[in-house]
């Protein structure tokens, strides 16, 4: 082997190296496995309606909702007659990660928007509801219709109660939001059915680190296709 042959392979070997650990709330690929490989079951799948898609824009605690419902990492699940698919936000730009990943969808298309509740630190509502705006001209631009997830409790170890304050301050802020834009912007409640009466991630919910467990997935399940109905229904 020659050394010019030897000082490629090294190269290949480096960059492969620096990819892994560039994964990334965190980012999806923290909970979610590696997409799966097409199989026979997946290329049998009924195929997607347009017209009852949801593109579920998140990172990780919408990547574990997505592996609930059994998305397989390619294409959407079906779930209550409603087609889910999974688009990543970019930590640090979301904002213009969500305006790329509803970039070419039809007008009237159903989306969803939520933070992760790394996104919040108790100092930072200003910066949060900038961006919610920024989400929902893109919305209306682009003529969609918007669902925005509220705010996800963390649990409260390791928690500044300052954040509280923020959560009830982001979630009314949401509701003014959907006020004002009637028929086009709805709020999906997370907080309502994950915090408990201190304001914090229930403890039955908790994985440990303020991810949530299938129960949390499944007691928020009920209320998440009711509102679909709504939305779908106008």
């Amino acid at each position: 082997m020659t050394r010019k042959t030897i000082a490629v392979a090294l190269s290949l070997l480096v960059a492969l190296g620096l990819f892994a650990l560039a994964a990334g709330c965190g980012s999806s690929s923290e909970v979610a496995e590696e997409p799966a490989a097409p199989d026979q079951q997946s290329s049998e799948a009924v195929p997607a309606d347009p017209a009852r898609t949801v593109i579920m824009n998140g990172r990780s605690v919408m990547s574990g909702w997505m592996d609930h419902w059994g998305y397989a990492w390619e294409g959407p699940v079906e779930q209550n007659g409603y087609f889910l698919d999974y688009t990543e936000l970019v930590d640090g730009d979301i904002a213009p990660s969500f305006a790329n990943n509803v970039e070419g969808l039809a007008p009237g298309s159903v989306v969803f928007f939520k933070f992760c509740f790394v996104d919040f630190d108790g100092s930072n509502l200003d910066q949060r509801e900038a961006e919610v705006e920024e989400v929902i001209e893109t919305a209306k631009q682009k003529g969609l219709k918007l669902i925005i997830g509220n705010a996800l409790p963390m649990h409260e170890q390791d928690s500044d109660s300052s954040l509280l304050e923020e959560y009830g301050e982001f979630n009314l802020f949401l509701e003014e939001k959907a006020a004002e834009n009637p028929g086009s912007v709805w709020v999906f409640d997370f907080y309502g059915t994950l915090a408990g009466s201190d304001g914090w991630l229930k403890a039955e919910y908790d994985v440990g680190d303020s991810h949530i467990n299938e129960q949390a997935y499944s007691d928020l399940d009920p209320e998440f296709f009711a509102l679909l109905d709504q939305v779908f229904g106008q």
